[in-house]
Protein backbone atom coordinates (compact mmCIF):
# COMPACT_ATOMS: atom_id res chain seq x y z
CA UNK A 1 0.00 0.00 0.00
CA UNK A 2 1.22 3.17 -0.62
CA UNK A 3 1.70 5.54 1.92
CA UNK A 4 0.65 9.86 2.48
CA UNK A 5 3.91 10.50 2.20
CA UNK A 6 5.02 8.85 -1.29
CA UNK A 7 2.51 10.43 -3.12
CA UNK A 8 4.67 13.53 -1.98
CA UNK A 9 7.94 12.84 -3.21
CA UNK A 10 6.90 11.83 -6.70
CA UNK A 11 7.68 14.41 -9.27
CA UNK A 12 5.16 16.09 -11.67
CA UNK A 13 2.93 18.80 -10.79
CA UNK A 14 4.87 19.29 -7.45
CA UNK A 15 7.05 22.46 -7.19
CA UNK A 16 9.88 22.44 -5.14
CA UNK A 17 11.24 25.41 -3.13
CA UNK A 18 15.00 25.65 -1.82
CA UNK A 19 15.91 26.60 2.04
CA UNK A 20 18.06 28.97 1.87
CA UNK A 21 21.46 26.69 2.39
CA UNK A 22 20.15 25.10 -0.54
CA UNK A 23 20.40 27.66 -2.97
CA UNK A 24 22.05 27.56 -5.87
CA UNK A 25 24.66 30.21 -6.80
CA UNK A 26 22.39 32.66 -8.57
CA UNK A 27 19.46 32.22 -6.17
CA UNK A 28 21.51 32.99 -3.34
CA UNK A 29 23.20 36.53 -5.40
CA UNK A 30 20.05 37.26 -6.00
CA UNK A 31 18.27 36.89 -2.50
CA UNK A 32 21.09 39.39 -0.43
CA UNK A 33 21.32 41.72 -3.29
CA UNK A 34 20.03 44.30 -1.29
CA UNK A 35 22.35 43.56 1.90
CA UNK A 36 18.75 42.39 3.52
CA UNK A 37 16.67 38.79 3.28
CA UNK A 38 13.14 40.55 2.84
CA UNK A 39 10.32 38.38 5.09
CA UNK A 40 7.82 41.00 4.04
CA UNK A 41 5.24 38.76 2.53
CA UNK A 42 4.65 35.29 3.38
CA UNK A 43 2.08 32.09 3.30
CA UNK A 44 1.68 29.32 5.55
CA UNK A 45 3.84 25.97 3.84
CA UNK A 46 1.12 22.64 3.72
CA UNK A 47 1.44 18.90 4.32
CA UNK A 48 -1.04 18.14 1.69
CA UNK A 49 -1.40 16.42 -1.26
CA UNK A 50 0.07 18.44 -4.36
CA UNK A 51 -2.80 18.74 -6.92
CA UNK A 52 -3.67 20.80 -9.95
CA UNK A 53 -7.68 20.96 -11.24
CA UNK A 54 -8.40 23.11 -14.51
CA UNK A 55 -10.34 23.50 -17.41
CA UNK A 56 -9.43 23.76 -21.25
CA UNK A 57 -10.81 23.41 -24.55
CA UNK A 58 -11.62 19.73 -23.61
CA UNK A 59 -13.37 20.72 -20.22
CA UNK A 60 -12.71 20.11 -16.38
CA UNK A 61 -9.68 17.98 -15.32
CA UNK A 62 -7.74 17.34 -12.34
CA UNK A 63 -3.71 16.38 -12.03
CA UNK A 64 -1.94 14.74 -9.10
CA UNK A 65 1.56 14.80 -7.50
CA UNK A 66 1.41 10.88 -9.36
CA UNK A 67 -0.20 11.87 -12.71
CA UNK A 68 2.62 13.27 -14.59
CA UNK A 69 1.92 15.72 -17.01
CA UNK A 70 -1.68 13.40 -17.68
CA UNK A 71 -4.97 15.20 -17.45
CA UNK A 72 -7.41 13.03 -15.57
CA UNK A 73 -11.16 13.89 -16.81
CA UNK A 74 -12.94 11.55 -14.54
CA UNK A 75 -12.13 9.76 -11.84
CA UNK A 76 -11.42 6.17 -13.42
CA UNK A 77 -8.69 7.74 -14.92
CA UNK A 78 -6.87 7.49 -12.04
CA UNK A 79 -6.94 3.89 -11.85
CA UNK A 80 -6.11 3.39 -15.30
CA UNK A 81 -3.09 5.54 -14.87
CA UNK A 82 -2.19 3.21 -11.59
CA UNK A 83 -3.17 0.02 -13.43
CA UNK A 84 -0.70 0.93 -16.73
CA UNK A 85 2.25 2.42 -14.49
CA UNK A 86 2.11 -1.24 -12.62
CA UNK A 87 2.59 -2.96 -16.07
CA UNK A 88 5.61 -0.70 -17.23
CA UNK A 89 7.34 -0.27 -14.17
CA UNK A 90 6.37 -4.30 -13.03
CA UNK A 91 5.33 -3.38 -9.94
CA UNK A 92 2.21 -4.42 -7.69
CA UNK A 93 -0.70 -2.57 -8.86
CA UNK A 94 -1.76 -0.35 -5.72
CA UNK A 95 -5.06 1.47 -5.95
CA UNK A 96 -4.38 3.28 -2.69
CA UNK A 97 -3.43 6.53 -4.52
CA UNK A 98 -6.51 6.15 -7.43
CA UNK A 99 -8.59 6.25 -4.89
CA UNK A 100 -7.66 9.71 -2.78
CA UNK A 101 -7.13 11.26 -5.99
CA UNK A 102 -10.44 9.82 -7.83
CA UNK A 103 -12.21 10.96 -4.74
CA UNK A 104 -11.11 14.45 -5.06
CA UNK A 105 -12.04 14.65 -8.43
CA UNK A 106 -14.94 13.16 -8.42
CA UNK A 107 -16.15 15.61 -5.59
CA UNK A 108 -15.06 18.43 -7.54
CA UNK A 109 -16.28 17.49 -10.42
CA UNK A 110 -19.79 17.49 -9.02
CA UNK A 111 -19.53 20.84 -7.66
CA UNK A 112 -21.42 23.01 -9.73
CA UNK A 113 -20.48 26.60 -8.94
CA UNK A 114 -16.68 25.41 -8.86
CA UNK A 115 -17.72 24.21 -12.34
CA UNK A 116 -19.21 27.37 -13.48
CA UNK A 117 -16.49 29.04 -12.03
CA UNK A 118 -13.55 27.59 -14.06
CA UNK A 119 -15.59 26.98 -17.39
CA UNK A 120 -16.36 31.03 -17.14
CA UNK A 121 -12.46 32.00 -16.45
CA UNK A 122 -12.07 29.57 -19.95
CA UNK A 123 -14.55 31.26 -21.94
CA UNK A 124 -13.46 34.33 -21.06
CA UNK A 125 -10.13 34.33 -22.72
CA UNK A 126 -10.08 31.12 -24.25
CA UNK A 127 -7.38 29.80 -22.90
CA UNK A 128 -6.86 27.07 -20.43
CA UNK A 129 -7.66 27.95 -16.42
CA UNK A 130 -6.01 26.13 -13.71
CA UNK A 131 -5.73 26.09 -9.85
CA UNK A 132 -3.01 24.95 -7.77
CA UNK A 133 -2.59 23.71 -4.32
CA UNK A 134 -2.95 21.09 -1.63
CA UNK A 135 -5.78 18.82 -0.69
CA UNK A 136 -6.05 17.44 3.15
CA UNK A 137 -7.92 14.75 2.62
CA UNK A 138 -8.34 13.55 5.94
CA UNK A 139 -9.17 9.48 5.32
CA UNK A 140 -5.34 9.91 4.35
CA UNK A 141 -4.51 11.16 7.92
CA UNK A 142 -3.47 9.80 10.91
CA UNK A 143 -4.39 10.56 14.50
CA UNK A 144 -1.89 13.20 16.31
CA UNK A 145 0.02 11.78 19.06
CA UNK A 146 0.92 14.92 20.42
CA UNK A 147 -2.33 16.73 20.36
CA UNK A 148 -5.45 14.94 20.75
CA UNK A 149 -8.21 15.69 18.25
CA UNK A 150 -6.25 16.60 15.71
CA UNK A 151 -5.27 14.91 12.77
CA UNK A 152 -1.43 14.23 11.19
CA UNK A 153 -0.56 14.92 7.73
CA UNK A 154 3.16 13.16 7.40
CA UNK A 155 4.91 15.64 10.31
CA UNK A 156 2.21 18.28 10.86
CA UNK A 157 -1.00 17.99 12.91
CA UNK A 158 -4.01 19.69 12.11
CA UNK A 159 -7.38 20.22 13.56
CA UNK A 160 -10.19 18.36 11.53
CA UNK A 161 -12.97 21.28 12.55
CA UNK A 162 -11.97 23.57 9.93
CA UNK A 163 -12.06 20.78 6.89
CA UNK A 164 -15.30 19.47 4.90
CA UNK A 165 -15.96 16.00 5.97
CA UNK A 166 -13.84 14.83 3.09
CA UNK A 167 -10.88 17.71 3.74
CA UNK A 168 -9.79 20.98 2.64
CA UNK A 169 -8.03 22.38 -0.60
CA UNK A 170 -5.97 25.07 0.25
CA UNK A 171 -4.95 27.37 -2.60
CA UNK A 172 -1.43 28.45 -3.30
CA UNK A 173 -2.70 32.43 -3.46
CA UNK A 174 0.98 33.44 -4.23
CA UNK A 175 1.69 31.26 -7.13
CA UNK A 176 1.44 32.77 -11.11
CA UNK A 177 -0.65 30.03 -12.41
CA UNK A 178 -3.25 31.16 -9.52
CA UNK A 179 -3.77 34.95 -10.38
CA UNK A 180 -6.85 34.62 -12.04
CA UNK A 181 -8.74 32.94 -8.75
CA UNK A 182 -9.40 35.53 -5.96
CA UNK A 183 -9.67 33.20 -2.56
CA UNK A 184 -12.30 34.71 -1.87
CA UNK A 185 -14.23 33.78 -5.02
CA UNK A 186 -13.64 29.90 -4.35
CA UNK A 187 -14.46 29.96 -0.69
CA UNK A 188 -17.91 30.53 -2.31
CA UNK A 189 -18.17 27.03 -3.42
CA UNK A 190 -17.07 24.97 -0.35
CA UNK A 191 -19.22 22.00 -0.13
CA UNK A 192 -19.69 20.28 3.24
CA UNK A 193 -17.61 17.96 2.09
CA UNK A 194 -14.89 19.75 0.80
CA UNK A 195 -13.95 23.25 1.17
CA UNK A 196 -11.69 25.99 0.09
CA UNK A 197 -9.11 28.07 1.89
CA UNK A 198 -5.71 29.60 1.03
CA UNK A 199 -2.08 29.97 2.53
CA UNK A 200 -2.00 33.52 2.89
CA UNK A 201 -1.24 34.57 7.11
CA UNK A 202 0.02 38.10 8.58
CA UNK A 203 2.90 38.48 9.40
CA UNK A 204 4.75 41.67 11.04
CA UNK A 205 7.67 42.56 8.07
CA UNK A 206 11.39 41.64 9.03
CA UNK A 207 14.50 42.70 6.90
CA UNK A 208 17.16 40.79 8.15
CA UNK A 209 20.39 42.57 7.65
CA UNK A 210 22.76 39.77 6.08
CA UNK A 211 25.69 43.08 5.17
CA UNK A 212 28.52 41.56 6.33
CA UNK A 213 27.60 37.87 4.66
CA UNK A 214 26.48 39.96 1.36
CA UNK A 215 30.23 41.19 1.67
CA UNK A 216 31.80 37.67 2.58
CA UNK A 217 29.48 36.21 -0.68
CA UNK A 218 31.60 38.82 -3.21
CA UNK A 219 34.27 38.18 -2.02
CA UNK A 220 34.35 34.34 -2.76
CA UNK A 221 36.17 33.92 -6.51
CA UNK A 222 32.79 33.02 -8.41
CA UNK A 223 34.92 32.28 -11.41
CA UNK A 224 36.54 29.33 -10.07
CA UNK A 225 33.20 28.38 -8.52
CA UNK A 226 31.41 28.37 -11.92
CA UNK A 227 34.23 26.38 -13.28
CA UNK A 228 35.08 23.25 -14.11
CA UNK A 229 36.47 20.63 -11.72
CA UNK A 230 39.95 19.64 -12.99
CA UNK A 231 42.84 17.67 -11.11
CA UNK A 232 44.43 21.50 -10.96
CA UNK A 233 41.57 23.35 -9.50
CA UNK A 234 39.98 20.39 -7.20
CA UNK A 235 41.45 21.63 -3.72
CA UNK A 236 40.72 25.16 -4.23
CA UNK A 237 37.39 25.37 -6.18
CA UNK A 238 36.29 22.80 -2.88
CA UNK A 239 37.76 25.33 -0.96
CA UNK A 240 35.65 28.42 -1.76
CA UNK A 241 32.78 26.01 -2.52
CA UNK A 242 33.10 25.61 1.57
CA UNK A 243 33.08 29.17 2.28
CA UNK A 244 29.95 29.81 -0.05
CA UNK A 245 28.05 27.13 2.14
CA UNK A 246 29.50 28.72 5.48
CA UNK A 247 27.78 31.86 4.47
CA UNK A 248 24.84 30.38 3.19
CA UNK A 249 24.35 28.82 6.64
CA UNK A 250 25.41 32.11 8.69
CA UNK A 251 22.80 33.84 6.10
CA UNK A 252 19.85 30.75 7.04
CA UNK A 253 20.55 31.24 10.71
CA UNK A 254 19.69 34.70 10.70
CA UNK A 255 16.49 34.41 8.17
CA UNK A 256 15.64 31.50 10.75
CA UNK A 257 15.26 33.82 14.05
CA UNK A 258 13.81 36.77 11.61
CA UNK A 259 11.22 34.37 10.84
CA UNK A 260 10.02 33.71 14.52
CA UNK A 261 10.34 37.17 15.23
CA UNK A 262 7.24 37.31 13.01
CA UNK A 263 4.69 36.18 15.45
CA UNK A 264 3.26 33.64 12.71
CA UNK A 265 1.20 30.92 14.42
CA UNK A 266 -0.04 27.67 12.56
CA UNK A 267 -3.28 28.62 10.69
CA UNK A 268 -4.94 24.99 10.75
CA UNK A 269 -4.31 23.33 13.77
CA UNK A 270 -1.41 22.79 16.76
CA UNK A 271 1.13 22.26 14.47
CA UNK A 272 2.84 23.91 10.89
CA UNK A 273 5.41 22.63 8.30
CA UNK A 274 6.41 26.57 8.09
CA UNK A 275 6.38 29.35 5.87
CA UNK A 276 7.06 30.26 2.37
CA UNK A 277 8.59 33.89 1.76
CA UNK A 278 7.76 35.32 -1.39
CA UNK A 279 10.02 38.03 -3.18
CA UNK A 280 8.23 41.23 -2.12
CA UNK A 281 8.90 45.23 -3.50
CA UNK A 282 11.86 45.36 -1.42
CA UNK A 283 13.64 43.16 -4.09
CA UNK A 284 11.39 41.32 -6.25
CA UNK A 285 13.79 39.92 -7.96
CA UNK A 286 14.15 37.27 -5.08
CA UNK A 287 13.53 33.64 -5.21
CA UNK A 288 10.39 32.27 -3.10
CA UNK A 289 12.24 29.70 -0.45
CA UNK A 290 10.47 27.87 2.55
CA UNK A 291 11.58 28.23 6.35
CA UNK A 292 10.92 24.65 8.06
CA UNK A 293 9.08 24.64 11.34
CA UNK A 294 11.68 23.47 14.75
CA UNK A 295 8.59 21.21 14.53
CA UNK A 296 8.91 19.62 11.16
CA UNK A 297 12.72 19.55 11.47
CA UNK A 298 12.48 17.42 14.27
CA UNK A 299 10.32 14.99 12.52
CA UNK A 300 12.51 14.82 9.12
CA UNK A 301 15.65 14.57 12.19
CA UNK A 302 13.70 11.68 13.78
CA UNK A 303 13.20 10.16 10.34
CA UNK A 304 16.45 10.39 8.73
CA UNK A 305 17.62 6.91 7.42
CA UNK A 306 14.03 5.25 8.60
CA UNK A 307 11.73 3.74 6.22
CA UNK A 308 8.89 6.28 5.40
CA UNK A 309 6.75 3.50 4.57
CA UNK A 310 7.03 1.93 8.02
CA UNK A 311 6.61 4.98 9.47
CA UNK A 312 3.58 5.97 8.10
CA UNK A 313 1.85 2.65 7.99
CA UNK A 314 -1.35 3.92 9.06
CA UNK A 315 -1.35 6.71 6.60
CA UNK A 316 -3.19 4.84 4.75
CA UNK A 317 -6.69 5.12 2.63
Amino acid sequence: MLSYLDFLVEKSIRQGLPHVKDMDHSQFASLIATKKVHVADVTEKTDGMTHQMGHDEHGFYTQSSGSGSEKMRKPEDYHERAQRRAKETGKPYDPTAANAFAHVHSILQNNKGLQKHLADKYQKTKQETKIKGEVFYKPMGRPSEEHKGEIKFVGTSYHPGHMGSVGKYVIHSKLPDNKDHKPEELAKHSTPELNFDHDQVKAKPVHVDVSKEHEAFHSLDHGLLASRTTKTNKSAKLAEVGKFEGIKRKVAAKVDKGVASTGVKPKWGSGSEGLVVHPSEHNPNAPRFKVTSPEFRKFKADTKGQDFKQRNANAKV
